[in-house]
């Protein structure tokens, strides 16, 4: 590595020169920072005359969330002074997102925390065929992975949108029935005991013009 006196200084012929023997990089051993929160991961490396990596994060049953999942290298082995040494993190626990779609804005609510997750509900409720405060979307969806603590953000229904009702009255039965079902409605045929032969629709549940939600059902009374 080195010599006493120096290169190109000038000595005595048959002087001594000392010379200095490298005994290669120098080494340290990698310290067990597994269970230890992120930071303080950091600090135990550098004091141990490393250099802190990459970190990647990864769901852990038995780690909290933030710590030490692993290292590479890993604990005790041997590396250079100021080498890099990559740090897996804890996501935390697991957990499948339910299917709360549906299901009452409490029912889902319930649900998600007894999963371990946070629920977010969105302020402005949206128009769907779920019923009126039922859960009419979620993000993320059912089957997705999130770690424990996360949050799923919920859309309230403000029911089915409203459509105006056709106007049936005078048609036949199987034209009546067509036209409604076009526009989304069910169609219960109420027959009576004057109607069991009739095919002409003489009165409706909701006057045509009026509005309904869509995928509801219009009785028709035939005569």
């Amino acid at each position: 590595m080195g010599t006493d006196p120096a290169p190109g200084e000038r000595i005595r012929q048959n002087d001594q020169v000392t010379l200095t023997i490298s005994r290669g990089p120098e080494k340290v051993k990698v310290p067990d920072v597994k269970g230890i929160p992120l930071a303080e991961a950091k600090k135990e490396l550098k004091n141990a005359g490393l250099a802190p990596g990459m970190v990647t994060k990864a769901f852990s049953d038995d780690i909290p969330k933030g710590s030490v999942v692993s290292t590479d290298p890993r604990a005790g082995f041997t590396r250079k002074a100021d080498s890099a040494v990559a740090l897996v993190v804890s996501k935390g626990r697991e957990v499948e997102v339910p299917d709360v779609v549906g299901e009452s804005e409490a029912d889902a609510v319930a649900d998600l925390e007894d999963a371990g997750l946070k629920v977010k509900i969105k302020s402005a409720r949206v128009t769907s065929d779920e019923d009126k405060g039922a859960v009419a979307k979620q993000d993320p969806m059912e089957g997705e992975s999130l770690a424990e603590g996360d949050t799923v953000t919920l859309t309230i229904s403000k029911g089915p949108p409203m459509v105006e009702v056709p106007d049936v009255t005078g048609m036949s039965v199987d034209d009546a029935v067509a036209k409604l079902e076009a526009k989304g409605f069910s169609v219960d045929k109420d027959r009576g005991l004057l109607g069991l032969f009739g095919d002409t629709v003489k009165d409706q549940s909701v006057d045509g013009g009026d509005e309904a939600p869509k995928g509801s059902t219009i009785t028709i009374e035939i005569r």
